[in-house]
């Protein structure tokens, strides 16, 4: 067991202990636990206060901490999809690369997310953007996807963090390299505790109109095809894709359609 020093309580019901192994938090009313200690470099926490926006304030010994925003989202690839779930073959062959790769047009991202080794049960990478309204974007950030359709953080198991995101509700965009883009339907609201917005089941989850593919089974996912990365699935695409299945291309490549590291057709 652990010593309990502190409880607080989120406009939401959220219930948080802060212990001598860092905190916890419980959403059933006390009859489960997950430790939440990401980012907590003193886990001896002996204080705890929640302020109006849901941010989690932690005294420990080490010092003041505060919990910061997350995206809890789920989504998945026309491409790699098969049976409910994603193949992590790129992964899997080691393709998918150790540093973001949206910092080339269109997307001209320099963000700095990078790992020593691609967590297990990654698909690739994505590219998160949050929008203010329907056009204003006001942060991006690259995290990873997983073969279940989670967009997790860069230890392949946490929710995307947003530590520089005042919490509140926002527009998601969802990137990736050769899939068409997808944005949430309404703006969802980002807290230190988000509730799961699954895009997955239901085509009405994203803007617009038919914006996802339907993959059966009830489910949906971005669709698969755009090689220029320009928002369109065209001639183009194909033009990009026919030189790389000619040469049978292997490897990271815009062409390769359903992310299985080989252009074939």
């Amino acid at each position: 067991g652990y010593y309990v020093y502190s409880l607080a309580i989120n406009s939401g019901g959220d219930i948080y202990a802060g212990t001598d192994d860092g905190i916890f938090r419980s959403t059933d009313n006390g009859t489960n636990w997950v430790q939440i200690n990401q980012g907590l470099t003193n886990q001896y926490t002996h204080s705890l206060a929640v302020n109006s926006n849901g941010d989690v304030f932690a005294g420990t010994e080490g010092g003041i901490f505060r919990s910061i925003p997350s995206a809890d989202i789920k989504v998945f690839l026309q491409g790699p999809y098969s049976s409910g779930s994603m193949s992590t073959a790129l992964r899997n062959n080691g393709y998918v690369p150790l540093a973001q790769p949206y910092n080339i047009a269109p997307y001209n991202y320099n963000g700095t997310e990078a790992v020593d080794t691609v967590p297990v049960g990654i698909v690739d990478w994505v590219l998160l953007e949050l929008r203010s309204d329907l056009t204003t974007q006001v942060y991006r950030r690259a995290a990873f996807l997983k073969s279940d359709g989670s967009l997790v953080d860069l230890d392949g198991v946490s929710s995307v963090k947003l530590p520089t995101v005042t919490p509140g509700d926002y527009y998601v965009v969802i990137r990736h390299r050769n899939h068409l883009a997808v944005m949430t339907a309404n703006k969802i609201t980002l807290s230190n505790s988000p509730a799961l917005y699954n895009m997955s089941t239901d085509l009405l989850k994203a803007y617009g109109t038919n914006a996802m593919k339907d993959l059966g089974g009830g489910l949906f996912g971005l669709y698969t095809g755009d090689g220029n990365r320009d928002g369109l699935v065209t001639s183009t695409d194909f033009n990009i894709f026919n030189p790389k299945f000619t040469s049978a291309a292997t490897g990271y490549e815009y062409s390769d359609w359903n992310l299985d590291g080989l252009v074939t057709s």
